[in-house]
């Protein structure tokens, strides 16, 4: 606990949360065939975004969505496979004000090739 305590005073404390967002059947399948090259962002929370993925760097496996990342946080969008949903995951490496912000900017992604579908 001391050396977690140590580290976060350091860097900031992270901060995750998800949220589900309600979405057609269409939607889903939009949210779910979005690709790396479809997205016109830039920045996400302010920050210049570093990678946007669509597999597992690891191995290479699909991750059944798409992930932002920036040097200090990332969010995630899937959609459900049994309810119309997408899940939206975002953690922020700074603070909870950080965190709304990258929310914010999913969501606006989210809504946007929503609006396509």
């Amino acid at each position: 606990a001391a050396h977690y305590a140590a580290l976060t005073e350091r860097y900031g404390k992270p901060c995750y949360a998800r949220r589900d967002m309600p979405v057609t059947a269409a939607g889903r399948a939009a949210i779910g065939k979005l690709a790396p090259a479809d997205l016109k962002l830039d920045t996400l929370a302010g920050e210049p975004v570093t990678a946007v993925l669509t597999r597992a760097p690891g191995d290479g496996n699909g991750i059944g969505g798409l992930k932002v990342l920036t040097d200090n946080g990332w969010f995630a969008v899937r959609p459900s496979g049994t309810e119309d949903i997408c899940k939206v995951y975002a953690e922020s490496l700074r603070d909870e004000a950080h965190l709304a912000r990258i929310q914010r900017d999913a969501q606006e992604l989210v809504e946007a090739v929503l609006a396509k579908a």
